[in-house]
């Protein structure tokens, strides 16, 4: 009995939460913009106040409350996005990004002035800084405009990733500086803090060898992409089927790299190359491309486009050694 009535509850659950989206979606899309401000506003100060008042609990659920909010606010902003100009879209898309960075900025800053007096609560805020960019940080990264927001994606991913690591360690050293000063633990403070400091200096470098060696085989495997395609449209026909095996090939060969993080090897957290969408997308118009064999030169252009601008994305941060 407890068994049909489980199922029945979740459906019913569901059936509301449906509903509810039918019914914001009934208003104008200035209305749900406005709803869309109200319910991400309250998180952010809720946030803000737990960590000027030094509430390490309060902080953690404010984490909570403020992703869920972000996630409520960005489904109701759509509409009133959709409708604006292409040029205007783009300018906008940029504001999560600027948005997070500059909170995360702030909360840097409120933890480092809370350091001299309270170095347990400064230690707990900047861990958190490093904790929330490593879960959550890479979402606020925007989707749309994939190929053009490209190069600032592997321009900035790098850096960004190593001042949030250096965030994390300075909340480390104001963690051991606390603890310091029982005197049963200063013979190992000094050891642990070269320890973490050399960990540190490591992990910055690897990010950033990260991605070279990203951006290498990105340049390489759209080269080759591109040639085969070229190759494709000048050969004989019975010569042809041989050579979209070998398009194929290059294909899954970039789509390798493409479903890589920029700047960490985890799927759950980092930079993306591409979103899945755009990934799909181009598969899409490289077999379109590949299936014609170069009689439909429009699909051949628009998939060699996009070639073109990974590889210009690339210019600069290509390494062969790295």
């Amino acid at each position: 009995m407890a068994q049909t009535h489980r199922p029945s509850v979740a459906r019913g659950h569901w059936r509301g939460v449906e509903q509810l989206k039918i019914w914001l979606r009934s208003h104008s899309a200035d209305w749900q913009f406005a709803a869309g401000a109200a319910v991400a506003f309250p998180p952010v100060i809720l946030q803000l106040v737990m960590v000027l008042i030094g509430s390490p609990v309060g902080s953690f659920i404010g984490l909570g409350v403020l992703s869920f909010a972000s996630t409520a606010s960005s489904w109701l902003f759509r509409p009133w996005f959709e409708g604006l100009a292409r040029k205007e879209q783009r300018r906008i898309t940029a504001a999560p990004l600027a948005w997070y960075l500059a909170l995360a900025l702030l909360f840097t800053l409120c933890s480092v002035s809370l350091a001299p007096q309270e170095r347990g609560v400064a230690s707990m805020f900047l861990i958190l800084v490093w904790i929330s960019h490593s879960l959550c940080g890479s979402g606020f990264e925007p989707s749309s405009f994939a190929y053009e927001r490209l190069a600032g994606r592997l321009r900035r991913a790098a850096p960004v990733r190593v001042i949030v690591i250096w965030v994390g360690i300075a909340g480390l050293y104001c963690l051991l500086q606390y603890v310091r000063e029982k005197n049963e633990y200063r013979a190992v403070v000094f050891g642990v803090t070269v320890t973490i400091g050399l960990a540190g200096v490591a992990a910055s470098l690897k990010v950033f060898a990260r991605v070279r060696r990203l951006c290498t085989s990105l340049d390489r495997q759209a080269d080759e992409l591109i040639l085969a395609l070229e190759k494709l449209r000048v050969l004989p026909d019975d010569q042809r089927p041989e050579q979209q095996l070998a398009v194929e090939q290059s294909w899954r060969e970039l789509r390798r790299v493409l479903a890589n993080k920029v700047d960490t090897g985890f799927s759950i957290s980092g930079v993306f190359v591409l979103p899945r969408e755009t990934i799909r997308e181009l598969q899409t118009q490289v077999h379109r491309a590949m299936r014609a064999s170069g009689a439909d030169f429009a699909a051949h252009r628009t998939v060699v486009a996009r070639l073109r601008v990974l590889r210009m994305a690339c210019v600069g941060r290509i390494d062969t050694l790295a």
